[in-house]
C-alpha cells in the first residue's frame, strides 16, 4: 500500500469529483512559511494534510534542495512554476523522505523541469526504486480510470454545471497525456550513514532510518535547530509500514533534543519538540495494547482501544475520516510484528 487511503476503483469517480472540488485552487491553497532565510516550509492545505505530503524548500548561497515532491502533480507542476521564478540558486538535490508515493512520485515532475539536480534516497529505497516507476505509471492508469468514470457521471451534475465539470476533465486528459511522458529518474545518492551536504554556508546533515517505513530520511539544519523530518514527526502518525522498536527509539530521542526549535513535518504544521509526545504516546498505546490482548482480533482491538485518543485525534472531519483507518493499520502492523 503506497497511498494512506487505498479506494475501490468503483469509488474512483466519487473521489475525483471531490478531489477537483478540494483541489481546484491547490497551489494558492499550499502556504509557503518562511520558517529562516534559509528555510521555507511548503504546507499543504488542512482539506488536504492526509492526501498530500508538505515539501520543504532550502537554499544556500551556491545550491537548493527540495525536501519530498507533492503526490498532487499538478500542484508540483505550479511549485516548479514558482521555483522557476524565484529560486537565486540552481537547485541541485532532491530528496525524498520515503517510498510513499504522496512524497515520492512527485519526483518526476520535478526531474523532468530540473534534470541536473541529483536525487538522495535511503540506501534500501535505492536497491528498489526500479519498481517505483511502475507505481508511477499505475497511478497515471488511476487517474484514467476515474477521468473516464466521472465522463460517464458528468450527466448526473446539476445542468448549469456541467460545462464546468467537463473543462476541469478536459484539463485533467491535457495533464495526463503529459505526466505520461515523464519517468522517474533513478537516483544518485544513497543515504546510509549520514551525509552532509554544502549548500553554500548553509549547511546541511540528511540521516537515514528505519522508523515510519524501512527508509527513512530526515534533514537537520542550522546547528540541529531546524529539524526536517516527514511523517516520521507527524502529529497523528501513519502506523501501517513502521518499525515500533526504532520508532519509538527515534521519536524518543528527537522529543528529548533541547536543540531542536523547530521541527517539519510530512503532514500538517510545524511542531516543537514537545509536541512529539502525542505521536510517541499513541505509537506507545498500540504497540502495549497488542501485546496485552493477544488473543483479540483486529476488530476488537480497535474497540477496546483506550478512547482518549480518538478524542484527541478527530478534531475535524477529515481527522475523522484519518484516525479509524491509522489506528487500524498500526494495530495490524504492531500484530505482524510480534
Amino acid at each position: 500500500m503506497t497511498h494512506y487511503f487505498y479506494t475501490p476503483v468503483k469509488l474512483i469517480a466519487f473521489l475525483l469529483l471531490s478531489y477537483f472540488a478540494l483541489a481546484a485552487n491547490t497551489a494558492a491553497a499550499t502556504q509557503w512559511h518562511t520558517i529562516s532565510a534559509n528555510v521555507q516550509f511548503l504546507e499543504q492545505s488542512s482539506a488536504l494534510r492526509f492526501y498530500d505530503s508538505n515539501q520543504v524548500l532550502i537554499q544556500g548561497d551556491k545550491c537548493a534542495l527540495m525536501f519530498d515532491a507533492s503526490g498532487d502533480f499538478a500542484a508540483v507542476e505550479a511549485t516548479v512554476t514558482q521555483l522557476k521564478s524565484t529560486l537565486k540558486t540552481p537547485l541541485c538535490y532532491l530528496v525524498a523522505s520515503h517510498f510513499h508515493d504522496d512524497h515520492l512520485l512527485g519526483m518526476a515532475i520535478l526531474q523532468h523541469h530540473f534534470p541536473d539536480a541529483q536525487l538522495i534516497v535511503h540506501q534500501q529505497l535505492a536497491a528498489e526504486f526500479k519498481t517505483l516507476q511502475k507505481t508511477y505509471t499505475d497511478k497515471l492508469d488511476n487517474y484514467e480510470k476515474s477521468i473516464e468514470l466521472s465522463l460517464q457521471r458528468v450527466s448526473e451534475q446539476p445542468a448549469a454545471q456541467q460545462q464546468q465539470w467537463r473543462d476541469k476533465l478536459n484539463l485533467a486528459t491535457q495533464r495526463l497525456l503529459r505526466w505520461r511522458q515523464y519517468q522517474l529518474q533513478a537516483p544518485n545518492i544513497q543515504v546510509a550513514e549520514p551525509l552532509t551536504l554544502e549548500l553554500g554556508n548553509y549547511p546541511v546533515t540528511i540521516n537515514a532510518y528505519q522508523a515510519h517505513t524501512h527508509a527513512d530520511l530526515t534533514l537537520s539544519a542550522e546547528n540541529n535547530g531546524i529539524l526536517v523530518a516527514a511523517d516520521i514527526v507527524d502529529w497523528l502518525p501513519y502506523p501501517g509500514h513502521g518499525n515500533f522498536a526504532n520508532w519509538l527509539k527515534v521519536l524518543s530521542q528527537l522529543h528529548h533534543d533541547k536543540r531542536i526549535k523547530v521541527i517539519l513535518p510530512g503532514h500538517g504544521g510545524a511542531l516543537k519538540a514537545d509536541d512529539l509526545r502525542q505521536p510517541l504516546r499513541f505509537l506507545q498505546a498500540i504497540q502495549a495494547h497488542v501485546a496485552a490482548h493477544p488473543q483479540q482480533d483486529l476488530l476488537q482491538l480497535e474497540q477496546s482501544f483506550n478512547p482518549q485518543f480518538a478524542k484527541d485525534y478527530q478534531i475535524d472531519e477529515i481527522s475523522q475520516k484519518a484516525y479509524p483507518l491509522f489506528l487500524q493499520a498500526g494495530l495490524k502492523r504492531a500484530k505482524q510484528s510480534k
